[in-house]
């Protein structure tokens, strides 16, 4: 393995070696590019020079002409300078130009000036027009070769020297340089091929077996082994290649395995879970602890530090005084409006130290709220059932006292009795009906109700109550307008709430129904004249016993739940209401269900 490893580099040596004489040869050819640039900025500025002498001394110069001598110059000194270093091919003589500031050609040397085209916009032109030496590389329209050319403006006069050299003259030995590198790569070659095959053979073939397995096993085939029994080192590779894959696959089996019912249970939590190490840094964690905190949940959030994830002081002191205790927490905070009841249990290690910390959290706020309305709901009940039972039990005693014999008193008393009973007996079936709603999940008995025959009705029930406190009774509603619903759970819903329209009415006021469909929607209105609700009250009236005015909804009758019923019938009908009103002018219900 070894001398293999040897021989591949010596190869890989005589490789490296072939090419730095390459980039070599490469380099002097740049050198020999950079000589001619130099020589022909060299010849510019002496015919520069030259003529810019001969329009000083007052002479007429002819460009033409001069282009031509300098350009015969110039081929025969070629043999002695340094382009005669290189192979210069026979069509790679030296062209002049002279040329004036307007671009315009005065001579050439190797083409009829007279037919040439303007050269203003050249390169090299528009550099020597600015008083510099100008340089370009392209091809040449009038020969329809690549030239090089160099131009210098001549003193005394708006003229310009240029010189141009064809490429062919560096290409040609560009061509000579490859031929030369070419030779001596195919030379190594008729080395390097026959140990590259066996090389290949050797080496590449088991170790690209091994990096295939390696890629498939990274994919998570775990299944997948390298097949190579020869007594080397790559065969011992092989081999225990081949046993760490096999102890790889049954360990990523099982913790797998235990992954995903570790991920089930967490998933299946009713409550928040978060694990820290003992630098508080997050090693488990589920959904619904990122639910409760109001944070987001991705997967880097696992090697986080609590403290900077959890913005919530309570949360992190009751972790590390477990931790630094070595004892349970408990505690309850508030995070927004809901209410967590927290535990902290440090993790302990197999010699009991201390190795982090838990924190579970579970949303008690229904809980609580419930267990809040479960004792107002106890305590409104036992003072609504015990006022008329109170006032019940006091005139049946003054009866047995002897007000029994006086029939006129008797009479009263009894009436009083009477009504206390009645609203007795009609508390008792509210409570016993907002029960009803609020256990039922859906209602039963669901069938097409037109709302214009049910207002009739509930119109007809109310309508001696109405007339009693002159209140109009208005509807407004089309006789195709229906719903799905329990007709008698809509019946109960528009009597609560024209009948309480009716009672906060005043003399001669009006009460308004309104139904309509539209959107999906069946939209229902019930408007009154009457004393309206301060703004402050508005939040609350929806709730159990509540009472904006107690003493006027004593004296009317009222218990207290008609509107929370309403409520509660909404709801089970996926609706919505909303209740709109003005002091002094009068409430309005808006109520929104689906059709």
């Amino acid at each position: 393995m070894k001398k293999r490893i040897f021989v591949s580099f010596l190869v890989l040596l005589i490789i490296g070696i072939l090419i730095s004489a390459f980039l070599g040869t490469k380099l002097t050819l740049k050198y020999a590019q950079i000589e001619i640039e130099e020589k022909l900025r060299s010849l510019a500025s002496m015919m520069a020079s030259d003529l810019g002498d001969e329009a000083a001394q007052g002479m007429k110069l002819d460009y033409d002409r001069a282009a031509k001598k300098y350009a015969d110059l110039f081929a025969k000194s070629e043999g002695d300078d340094s382009f005669s270093f290189f192979y210069a091919p026979p069509d790679s003589s030296i062209r002049v130009t002279f040329i004036d500031f307007k671009g315009q050609v005065l001579g050439e040397s190797e083409t009829d000036y007279q037919t040439m085209e303007n050269h203003l916009s050249r390169k090299e032109i528009q550099e020597a027009i600015k008083g510099n030496i100008g340089q370009d590389i392209r091809a040449s329209h009038t020969l329809d070769v690549d030239f090089l050319y160099i131009a210098a403006p001549i003193s005394s006069t708006e003229g310009i020297a240029r010189v141009s050299v064809p490429l062919n003259r560096i290409k040609h030995i560009n061509q000579m340089i490859w031929l030369y590198a070419l030779v001596g790569i195919l030379g190594g070659l008729l080395f390097t091929i026959p140990l590259a095959k066996k090389l290949s053979s050797s080496v590449t073939k088991p170790v690209r077996e091994l990096i295939n397995a390696c890629g498939e096993i990274a994919k998570g085939n775990y299944f997948r082994r390298v097949y190579y029994h020869a007594n080397d080192e790559l065969g011992e590779m092989a081999k225990n290649f081949n046993l760490m894959a096999s102890k790889l696959e049954n360990t990523v089996k099982d913790l797998t395995e235990q992954n995903a019912k570790v991920d089930s249970i967490l998933k299946s939590m009713q409550g928040g879970l978060i694990a820290v190490n003992i630098r508080q840094r997050i090693i488990l964690i589920n959904t619904m602890a990122c639910d409760i905190l109001g944070i987001p949940y991705h997967q880097g959030i696992l090697g986080m530090n609590l403290i900077k994830l959890v913005r919530n002081q309570q949360i992190n002191k009751v972790l590390r005084d477990s931790m630094e205790k070595n004892v349970p927490q408990m505690e309850l905070i508030n995070i927004e409006e809901k209410i967590i009841r927290v535990y902290a249990n440090p993790i302990k290690g197999h010699q009991n130290e201390n190795m982090g910390g838990i924190v579970t959290m579970l949303d008690i706020t229904n809980i609580k709220k419930l267990e809040q309305m479960r004792t107002e709901f106890v305590s409104n009940v036992s003072h609504e059932l015990k006022t008329p039972l109170t006032s019940i039990r006091g005139f049946i005693d003054t009866l047995k006292d002897g007000a029994v014999n006086d029939p006129e008193v008797a009479g009263k008393f009894l009436d009083i009795i009477d009504i206390e009973a009645e609203r007795l007996s009609r508390l008792i079936n509210e409570i016993l009906q907002l029960s009803e709603i609020e256990s039922m999940k859906q209602d039963r008995n669901i069938e097409d109700v037109f709302l214009k025959p049910v207002i009739d009705e509930v119109f007809s029930i109310l309508q001696q109550s109405a007339e009693e406190r002159k209140v109009g009774l208005h509807a407004d509603i089309a006789e195709s307008v229906s719903i799905q619903a329990n007709k008698d759970k809509i019946k109960q819903l528009l009597i609560n709430l024209i009948d309480n329209a009716i009672k906060y009415n005043i003399e001669n006021g009006s009460v308004t129904v309104k139904a309509e469909q539209a959107g999906g929607k069946v939209l229902i209105s019930v408007r009154d004249t009457g004393i309206g609700i301060e703004k402050e009250y508005l939040d609350r009236i929806f709730e159990r016993f509540y009472r904006v005015d107690r003493g006027r909804s004593s004296e009317l009758g009222g218990t207290g739940l008609g509107l929370s019923i309403v409520k509660h019938i909404v709801n089970l009908y996926q609706g919505r209401i909303d209740v709109d009103s003005d002091p002094g002018k009068g409430t309005e219900f808006k109520i929104e269900i689906p059709d």
